[in-house]
């Protein structure tokens, strides 16, 4: 491997673990859930997503797939057949492990956008900010809420969709591990499962808001509404 060739993959490798790790630390809850369930139901807490071991569950077969992916990268273009596995008759996509627009557009949005967005709600709510809904002590309007309504669910949604994106592409990592005479079923299966996921994922999202919505509104009543009403919900000065 020549020394540029080398530099572009170390690089890559380590971006693909960062990312990782970032996203782990962005997923995790930042305090304890409380046990007390607010009049307006909590969705993510019926489904188990409010528990401390949510984010280690949810990330594991992801964990997988970005180490294998990273290991891929280091050893790129000479890869060993050990690690390859069946990605070679399955057509790996050569693009996934390397620095380019498949990857370079994911990671961005999971390091510059996703994970700082997560952190610096966890930072300006304080104790305030749980898993699980709970009555906080005081509305936050400050800082990155004086221009986003819900910064933490732009992070969340970044995260979600730039992972999927990153690390669980058929014809990325999950190709090497799939038996050559399941891959065009399991590829094509793929294509209606994703999309389904996402959807889904995002519906969480936009049902958990209106349920924090409603929350913060029989709690701080007019002071929330006349905030709600200038302040955009996800995107500033957009959305």
């Amino acid at each position: 491997m020549e020394p540029l060739s080398s530099f572009r993959q170390i690089t890559f490798a380590i971006s693909i673990i960062v990312s990782l790790l970032g996203s782990f630390v962005a997923l995790s809850p930042p305090n304890p859930s409380t046990n007390t369930i607010p009049r307006t139901g909590d969705l993510l807490r019926r489904v188990g997503i409010t528990s401390k071991h949510a984010a280690k569950i949810v990330l594991a077969p992801v964990a997988v797939l970005a180490l294998h992916a990273s290991a891929l990268a280091f050893h790129a273009p000479n890869i060993p057949p050990y690690l390859i596995g069946y990605g070679g008759v399955n057509e790996l996509n050569k693009d996934l492990i390397t620095w380019s627009a498949s990857t370079s557009v994911p990671i961005c949005l999971i390091l510059l956008v996703g994970v700082p967005l997560r952190l610096m709600s966890y930072s300006y709510l304080g104790t305030n900010f749980t898993f699980a809904l709970a009555q906080p002590d005081r509305l936050t309007t400050t800082g990155i809420y004086k221009y986003v309504q819900h910064p933490s669910y732009t992070g969340l949604s970044a995260i979600m969709i730039s992972t999927v994106a990153l690390f669980v592409r058929f014809d990325g990592a999950v190709c090497c591990w799939i038996p050559p005479f399941l891959y065009p079923a399991a590829r094509k299966l793929w294509f209606v499962v994703a999309p389904v996921f996402i959807t889904g994922g995002l519906l969480g999202v936009k049902m958990r808001v209106k349920q924090e919505e409603e929350m913060l509104r029989d709690t701080f009543g007019r002071k929330w509404e006349e905030w709600h009403a200038r302040t955009p919900r996800f995107l500033p000065w957009l959305f």
